[in-house]
């Protein structure tokens, strides 16, 4: 049953069509990948879907909810729960206080009540102890009250999983989670996510170059280039697409 469904998704900047009548769904408890060549606009899809850009034309739903009609901060509340390329942890922070952030929109707390500590003790205790439960699950806990700045690169990534586990999310977006990683680093963040998929059911849209990682738990795969999806279907079939091999391998000849 699908879970997230992207129909016709058109993005225009300018003369530029960074995405050309895209469609595809990703189903209930689904691992997809979304690869190809840089520029070929997949991030582009995953602000599309995130609420950072506003499409040309097109629609996303999720479970029923019309994604499109919603602000961004408010797509988390549905469980739609998205990482980035680039760390977007806060250094001087706490790990535990960086994983309570990504509850953040759920909490009834507002500026004037979290200032003056106005009946969010309870509030933020409770999120003090699924962020612990976060943090447990994949193994960081002794970093749980270590400031995020000097941790190894790899432990960095994982706690943005963390934080993204706290929201109770549905649907887990990750984008480019490997970048940057070691070859040992991006075997152990692959059984991560596939781990985490099957214990809270999630489903996980996965943008990532890692072929390696992607072809191990990717159940399906769409393929885009220049904008335009050229595959759609199980990763056996789609690495030896003629048409992905010469767009994203490159020609044989």
């Amino acid at each position: 049953m699908a879970l997230l469904e992207v129909q016709d998704i058109s993005v225009q900047f300018g003369g530029i069509r960074a995405l050309d009548d895209l469609s595809f769904t990703l189903d209930e408890g689904q691992i997809l990948g979304l690869i190809g060549p840089n520029g070929a606009g997949k991030t582009t899809l995953f602000n599309v879907v995130s609420r950072i850009y506003d499409p040309t034309t097109g629609s996303v739903t999720f479970d029923g909810h019309d994604l499109l009609a919603m602000p961004a901060h408010q797509i988390s509340r549905v469980g739609v729960y998205r990482t980035f390329q680039n760390l977007a942890l806060w250094r001087g922070m706490t790990v535990i206080e960086n994983v309570m952030v990504g509850d953040h929109t759920n909490t009834k707390a507002n500026f004037f009540t979290a200032a003056f500590r106005l009946g969010t003790r309870s509030e933020e205790n409770d999120l003090r102890r699924r962020a612990w439960e976060a943090l447990e699950e994949l193994g960081l806990e002794e970093y749980a009250y270590h400031p995020a700045a000097g941790l190894p690169f790899g432990t960095l990534k994982r706690i943005e999983l963390a934080r993204a586990l706290i929201s109770n999310p549905r649907l887990i977006m990750l984008d480019e989670p490997a970048s940057g990683l070691t070859h040992q680093e991006v075997d152990s963040l692959a059984q991560d996510v596939k781990d985490i998929r099957d214990r809270h059911n999630l489903s996980v849209l996965l943008v990532e170059h890692h072929m390696r990682m992607v072809l191990n738990i990717s159940e399906h795969l769409v393929v885009l280039n220049f904008g335009r999806k050229i595959a759609d279907g199980h990763p056996d079939v789609v690495r030896n697409d003629p048409e992905v091999i010469e767009a994203y391998l490159g020609s044989s000849s």
